[in-house]
């Protein structure tokens, strides 16, 4: 059962090509903005002034922040200055009571040191 199907097709005379027809690109107005609600000008508003709070904020915290540095380090420069002038006093109170200026000091006055007299006291 071979049947053929190639149909018959009917003849057609060509058509013309026409010319195509140029287009003119019209300029489109721009686009009409958007009408802005008085909701979002007022949420507008205010995320501003948030914003410029937090960062008033920062700019305070970073002030207090270097002026507790600067206090520290005022307060370490004392510091380290009544150190040095505790570990003179230890030395110069070390030197005062160190031996050998004690026998210089008692024959001078005329005094004799005795070791019965002495009594070590420690704390």
């Amino acid at each position: 059962m071979a049947q053929n199907l190639a149909q018959a097709q009917p003849y057609s005379t060509p058509q013309r090509a026409q010319p195509k027809q140029i287009e003119t690109v019209t300029p489109q107005a721009a686009p009409k903005r958007l009408p802005i609600s008085g909701f979002e000008i007022l949420l507008g508003a205010i995320c501003g002034i948030v914003i410029v709070c937090f960062a008033v904020n920062i700019i305070h915290s970073r002030i207090d922040i270097t002026n507790a540095q600067r206090n520290l380090q005022t307060t370490q420069v004392q510091l380290s200055h009544v150190n040095n002038e505790n570990a003179a006093a230890t030395q110069e109170i070390s030197e005062l009571t160190s031996r050998t200026r004690l026998d210089t000091v008692a024959k001078k006055n005329g005094l004799t040191l005795t070791s019965q007299n002495i009594r070590n006291v420690s704390k």
